[in-house]
Parts: structure tokens; C-alpha cells; sequence
């Protein structure tokens, strides 16, 4: 509600007739706590619906929380059911040349002798 000053200032000389200069600041101290009262109860209202927007958010997202555990827990129980499962197998990237070491060998190589180094690079 969009008032400019020339229709403010009519409604303030109407109500200065209508009513008299002796009621008019009680009318509009009373018409200022009309206005406050309604602001505060549409501002309560608002928050209500903005928490309960909240809570159902908050629930949704345990639930789906709740069903991701569940299904995380399914998996699980596939996995510790199949005990002669395979590890799972680590690829390489593309292009990589893998070397299979058994642990021996990995013992066995001096890799930190400064003498491994200058026969690797001659």
C-alpha cells in the first residue's frame, strides 16, 4: 500500500474533522497497537510454519539417512555371508606396468644403499 504525501495528508485532515484534535493522538496510538499486535501475530505465524517447514526437512532427512544405514548394513551382510569371497581387485591405472613382488623379494631388495642406485642408473 503505497501512500503519497498529498493522500496522507488527506486522510490526516479527514480524520482531524471527522473525529477532533482532542481524539485524534488516542485514535492513533490505538490504531498503532492495532497494527503491532497484528504485525507480532503474522510474524509468530510465519515462524510456526517456517519451523514446522524445518522439522519435516529434518525428518526426511533421517529418514533417508535412516535407509542409507540400512542398505549400508545389507551390503555388509552380503559380504561377511560369502567367506570365500575374493579380495577385491585394485586395478592400475591405464598404461601402467605393474611388477608383482612377492613379499621376499620386497625384504630382499636393498633399495636404500647408495650402491643399488649408481648400478641402476649405469
Amino acid at each position: 500500500m503505497n501512500l503519497g504525501f498529498s493522500e496522507m495528508l488527506f486522510i490526516f485532515l479527514l480524520a482531524l474533522i471527522v473525529v477532533g484534535p482532542r481524539r485524534l493522538p488516542e485514535l492513533a496510538r490505538q490504531f498503532g497497537r492495532i497494527m503491532a499486535e497484528i504485525k507480532r501475530a503474522s510474524n509468530d505465524f510465519q515462524a510456526q510454519v517456517q519451523e514446522e517447514v524445518r522439522q519435516l526437512d529434518i525428518e526426511e532427512t533421517a529418514k533417508k539417512f535412516q535407509k542409507s544405514i540400512d542398505l549400508d548394513e545389507v551390503r555388509k551382510g552380503i559380504d561377511l555371508d560369502d567367506e570365500d569371497a575374493a579380495p577385491p581387485t585394485i586395478l592400475a591405472p591405464e598404461g601402467a606396468v605393474v611388477r608383482e613382488a612377492t613379499p621376499a623379494d620386497e625384504k630382499a631388495s636393498p633399495e636404500t644403499s647408495p650402491d643399488s642406485h649408481q648400478e641402476q642408473s649405469a
